[in-house]
C-alpha cells in the first residue's frame, strides 16, 4: 500500500507542479508583453533595424557609431517602440567602393540601406577611392547641378573634379571654383551649348588664367 500511495503522490504532485508551471507562465507573459517595434518611414535595411533591437538598451552609445545618422526619435506607448532615424544628406553613389558618400564626407557600405534608397540617389561617384568633397564644391555644387545635368562626378588627382553630363560631355573644373567662374558659366552657357566644338569636352581648368578650350 505504502508503494502505491507513494506513486500516487508523485503522479499528483507532477500534475500540479505543472499546472502551477503553465499559470506563472501565462501570468508573466500577460504583465509583461512583448514590445512591438516599429521603424518609421526607414530607410535602413532590415538587418540593421534587428542590430539597433538588439541594442536598445543602450541606443544612445550605440548609433554614436553610425556616422551617417544625423538624429534618431524613439517612442514608448504601452508595448510598442517606434523610432524614426534621419539618415545625413547623401551626395553620391560610388559603385567600386561599394559607398555612399555623405555631403561631410561620411562615407557607409551600402548593406546599411535598403535598395529602394540607394535608387534615389542619382549622382555616381567614379573616383577610384570615395570623392573627398573640398571647400570648392560643397559651396559650389548646388549651383553647378542647375548649370548641367550632372550625372557623374570623378576626383581628380586629389585637387580637382570632372562632371560627367546626362549627354556624356565631359566638364573638366579647375582647382578653384569660385564666384568668378560661376559667373562666367551662368552668363556664357547657352552660347557654349551652341558652340559646335563642344562636343565632347569644356575644359575649365585654366579658366583663372582666361583661358577655356572647347572640343
Amino acid at each position: 500500500m505504502n508503494v502505491k500511495y507513494k506513486e500516487l503522490f508523485i503522479y499528483f504532485s507532477s500534475i500540479l507542479f505543472l499546472v502551477l508551471f503553465l499559470y506563472f507562465s501565462i501570468n508573466h507573459l500577460i504583465k509583461n508583453k512583448l514590445d512591438i517595434i516599429n521603424f518609421i518611414d526607414s530607410d535602413i535595411h532590415e538587418d540593421f533595424e534587428i542590430e539597433i533591437t538588439s541594442n536598445l538598451y543602450d541606443i544612445n552609445n550605440y548609433l554614436k557609431e553610425y556616422l551617417f545618422i544625423d538624429s534618431y526619435i524613439l517612442k514608448r506607448k504601452n508595448n510598442e517602440i517606434n523610432i524614426k532615424i534621419k539618415i545625413k544628406e547623401p551626395f553620391a553613389l560610388n559603385n567600386t567602393t561599394k559607398e555612399i558618400i555623405f555631403f561631410d564626407n561620411t562615407t557607409a557600405p551600402f548593406y546599411y540601406f535598403k535598395s529602394d534608397y540607394l535608387d534615389t540617389i542619382k549622382l555616381i561617384d567614379k573616383s577610384k577611392n570615395s570623392i573627398y568633397i573640398n571647400k570648392y564644391l560643397n559651396d559650389s555644387y548646388r549651383t553647378l547641378s542647375t548649370l548641367f545635368e550632372i550625372n557623374q562626378i570623378e576626383y581628380i588627382d586629389d585637387r580637382r573634379y570632372n562632371l560627367v553630363l546626362s549627354n556624356d560631355r565631359i566638364v573638366m573644373l579647375p582647382k578653384v571654383i569660385d564666384s568668378k567662374l560661376l559667373y562666367f558659366i551662368k552668363n556664357n552657357i547657352d552660347l557654349i551649348e551652341k558652340s559646335t566644338n563642344y562636343k565632347e569636352l569644356l575644359d575649365l581648368r585654366n579658366f583663372h588664367n582666361k583661358t577655356i578650350r572647347l572640343k
